[in-house]
């Protein structure tokens, strides 16, 4: 039977860290994100729903969608990111839905951002939230997405909070420091699998 886990947490905290160790140790890693590009490129199932809904201004000379412009103006308008989510979401779950069915490996890890946000935690059998500090949540996205201390905030602001979803998660990891942070993963994938009494540690 196969079981799925659901790898969430806020922005820039180290979900794409851990599951980038997951497939370096073997397991079958799906990243929502991943399907959800592949899915908006040009003359995709996505990309033409949101040249609908969003006019032509929203793709490049050659285009292609322009995820900066659009990502702005998501993170700014709320309404828009609710419009953006509701024509995306059905087709990309779709998708996700697709790949867990087709997939013949029993223990299957879904790197889904917005898992809590998107209400699709009936796709996960268990949910791992990975967090970190606020103060080191703004540094790290400053610093990876070049963008200012005030769109930083905008954008970890748009998701649900942390501490709303470690409440709402069988596991949680601290990302802090990558040399504690591994263990922590280990100690989760034993439980997992039974090998040790599980036990939240939210």
């Amino acid at each position: 039977m196969k079981k799925v886990i659901g790898i969430t947490g806020g922005i820039a905290c180290g979900k794409s860290t851990i599951t980038d160790y997951l497939k370096a140790q073997g397991y079958f890693v799906l990243n929502a994100d991943v399907i959800a590009k592949e899915l908006s490129e040009m003359h995709q199932p996505v990309y033409k729903k949101i040249v609908e809904a969003f006019g032509k201004e929203y793709l490049k000379d050659n285009l292609e969608l322009d995820r900066e412009k659009l990502g702005k103006l998501i993170f700014q308008n709320t309404s828009a990111r609710i419009k953006l989510n509701r024509i995306s979401h059905p087709i990309i779950v779709e998708e996700i839905q697709k790949k867990i069915k087709n997939a013949t490996e029993k223990l299957i890890f879904l790197e889904l951002p917005l898992l809590f946000e998107a209400k699709l935690m009936d796709l996960c059998d268990t949910i791992v939230c990975v967090y970190v500090s606020k103060e080191t949540q703004m540094q790290r996205l400053m610093k990876r997405d070049q963008i200012s201390y005030a769109y930083a905030m905008q954008k970890i602001e748009s998701q649900l909070s942390l501490d709303e979803k470690r409440q709402q998660s069988d596991y949680c990891i601290l990302a802090e420091d990558w040399n504690t942070t591994y263990p922590q993963i280990e100690k989760i994938l034993k439980e997992i699998k039974g090998e040790i009494k599980n036990g939240s540690n939210c």
